[in-house]
């Protein structure tokens, strides 16, 4: 298949479904599901085939630079013109006449999707959109521009620079350099990893031109006029823009088209596995669903209403919403105080907490799912707890802090996270986001947490946490002025964190009327 310049060749497989899927007399047609992948099209064969035994037919392409394409791969960069090629072939095939394409992508290939949705508007009739990750600034970066350093060093090693992946590689590395995503400064660890890299330095700052190159606007996706299917995992990384694209996509047309949207209990692995544990949370037998058979009924169903399936941890079933988050929900706020409390009234009197944050000594990230009761009694960190709850709250939706906040350092960093601790112990994270310290004018420090979706039972507490670090999901502030990624020393810093009078740190939460919910 020719690229869009016409300088390369790109590589596709098509699965072609026997005659019973192919136009009938009546005039039904089955869809052509367009796939581009950076990881290689072999990886889709089990599934191409699954679909094509249902009468439809697939295109899957190696995109420009990766495994049997042609030229040279630069993550995000060539797939909007790409895509349009790739669709533009696909319509001149005697086997597409007539049908209906469907863009279809998980992950980076999700944002293949959407970029041949906004490529071709006219030629595109639906998206399937699976976990997607939109590029290198909304996958590799915090909203606040903070680098999520194991996750970038995680994927650019396996994937960034190679024609083909290097599996297992990563892992190996990291296994046995256990000290080097703590390797300063930042920008040299592309220079004593394994792999030999060319452009690590160049995809390190949110805004940079290599970071950003290939972009979708939020216009181009407000105006797709197609339906379209999203899922996402409760406890995948890229949930928020899982969430984002179901708000946005199709907003600005007048008659917005149909949009579903399924949440489940699955990390990056969309609970291909099987397994319905994520870390240490165990989601029971009700909790698995096998995700191809729910992709091919979304395409093959005729039902126009909007709808959110999702799974609710802690009460162990699913429910199904028109909308996102589920309602009525009432924003209820809850107030640091004095004596490590969390508690509903405003009115408390002045006080602060204090931590030190070290950057040699960072506080640790943990697993998604993982019991973090080992991290409650770290000194670099300030916790705020309801106490044990006298009955069951149900939360779906955002969660937004507005912490008070000072250090005496140059720079800072502010991760809040909401946990869950249970009766037996066991710690959670429901929900966590961070923030550079910018304070308001009136000294407010505003973080937006990740979506939440969780019953917490009664006798659990609800818990606020404060720390500076989340290392090494996220790259440590070293407390300095300056770029963070060329520093190699840093500071301490004494971190404040102010509550009641009128400086009143808080959390608001989206609290259900369970009354309403549809199981």
């Amino acid at each position: 298949m020719p690229s869009a310049d016409r300088a390369v060749a790109l590589t596709g497989d098509v699965y072609l479904p026997d005659g019973s899927g192919l136009p009938g007399a009546d005039g039904n047609a089955a869809a052509v599901l367009l796939v581009r992948t950076a990881y290689g099209r072999s990886r889709m064969t089990d599934e191409a085939l699954a679909w094509s035994s249902r009468g439809v037919t697939v295109v899957v392409q190696d995109v420009r630079g990766r495994y049997d394409s042609d030229g040279d791969w630069q993550p995000y960069r060539h797939e909007t013109i790409d895509g349009a090629a790739a669709v533009d072939w696909v319509r001149d095939q005697p086997w597409a006449a007539g049908r209906p394409l469907v863009a279809y992508g998980a992950s980076y290939s999700a944002f293949c999707a959407w970029a041949v949705a906004v490529a071709r508007p006219e030629q595109v009739d639906a998206v399937i959109s699976v976990a997607p990750s939109l590029g290198l600034r909304s996958a590799k970066f915090e909203p606040a521009g903070i680098l999520r350093l194991a996750e970038h060093a995680g994927w650019w090693f396996l994937h960034g620079e190679g024609r083909t992946s290097r599996v297992q590689l990563t892992e190996r590395m990291l296994a046995q350099e256990k000290n080097l995503l703590r390797h300063l400064p930042v920008a040299d660890i592309g220079d004593v990893a394994w792999p030999v890299t060319r452009r690590w330095r160049e995809v390190l700052h949110h805004d940079d031109a290599a970071v950003r190159a290939g972009e979708l606007t939020a216009a181009d996706l407000a105006a797709l006029n197609v339906p379209a299917l999203h899922v996402g995992g409760l406890y995948d990384l890229f949930l928020p823009e899982t969430v984002r694209l179901w708000q946005l996509v199709g907003s600005a047309v007048a008659h917005r088209p149909r949009r579903t949207m399924l949440l489940g209990p699955w990390d990056h692995g969309f609970g291909l596995s099987g397994a319905t544990r994520v870390g240490a949370r165990e989601h029971g037998p009700q909790a698995r669903r096998l995700l191809g058979p729910l992709l091919a009924d979304w395409l093959l169903a005729t039902d126009r209403a909007d709808r959110v399936t999702y799974f609710l941890p802690g009460a162990g079933r699913w429910y199904e919403s028109a909308a996102w988050p589920p309602g009525p929900t009432t924003a209820t706020t809850w107030y640091a105080a004095d004596g490590a409390a969390l508690t509903r009234r405003p009115d408390r009197p002045a006080g602060t907490a204090t931590f030190l944050d070290d950057p040699a000594d960072p506080f640790p990230s943990r697993e998604p799912g993982a019991d973090r009761r080992d991290l409650m009694s770290r000194p670099d960190a300030v916790c705020f707890d309801t106490g044990p709850l006298t009955a069951a709250v149900t939360l779906t939706g955002e969660t937004i802090a507005v912490l008070h906040a000072g250090t005496d350092a140059e720079d800072t960093d502010w991760v809040v996270r909401l946990l869950e601790r249970q009766a037996d112990g066991t710690v959670m994270s429901l929900a966590h986001g961070s923030a550079r310290h910018r304070p308001a004018a009136d000294g407010s420090i505003e973080v937006t947490l990740t979506p939440v979706a969780a019953r917490v039972a009664a006798g659990s507490s609800l818990v606020l946490q404060v720390s500076s670090s989340d290392f090494p999901d996220l790259a440590r502030s070293l407390n300095q002025a300056g770029d963070r990624t060329t520093g190699a020393g840093w500071s301490l810093a004494r971190q404040h964190v102010h509550h009641g009078g009128d400086r009143p740190t808080r959390v608001t939460l989206p609290v259900l009327d369970d009354s309403e919910a549809t199981s």
